[in-house]
């Protein structure tokens, strides 16, 4: 008897907020049974760190979450069975960051990459969240 293979498939953005979100009735219904397979492990669902970059993008500007609801929702999320994240424990780090240092999710997305990756050092313009973010940034010098 040969064993069921597990089935595997990207998420786009718009799923994934119609299963959070669940704001059209006829769309959750057709998204949820997707994550009720990767529940019972008959479907892996995958998320790509762009996809997540939008999300937290889609959920602060369009939905008006607050920085705490949209870590909060989103750590439960990525770490619910069948789903799985590229970077994952660098998107939980930078969901923290986010939240913690207060800056873009963008922001503590790089340095959350930036410091598990072989090259720390980010050059950026942005003194304010990157000085709060990590050591390894390099900014213009002020004087002429």
């Amino acid at each position: 008897m040969m064993k069921k293979r597990n089935k595997k498939g990207w998420l786009d953005t718009n799923v994934i907020l119609r299963y959070l979100i669940r704001d059209d009735e006829a769309l959750f219904q057709w998204v949820e049974p997707l994550f009720l397979k990767a529940e019972k492990g008959e479907l892996t669902l995958y998320i790509h760190s762009i996809t997540m970059a939008e999300l937290v993008w889609t959920l602060e500007s369009f939905y008006g979450y607050d920085k705490e609801k949209i870590v909060n929702v989103l750590i439960r999320f990525i770490n619910a069975r069948g789903i799985e994240i590229l970077e994952k424990e660098t998107l939980q780090n930078a969901l923290i960051l986010y939240l913690d240092a207060n800056v873009d999710y963008i922001d503590a997305y790089l340095a959350s990459h930036a410091a598990s990756s072989e090259i720390s050092t980010i050059y950026t313009l942005d003194r304010k969240p990157f000085s709060r973010l990590t050591k390894n940034a390099v900014f213009p010098d002020p004087s002429p």
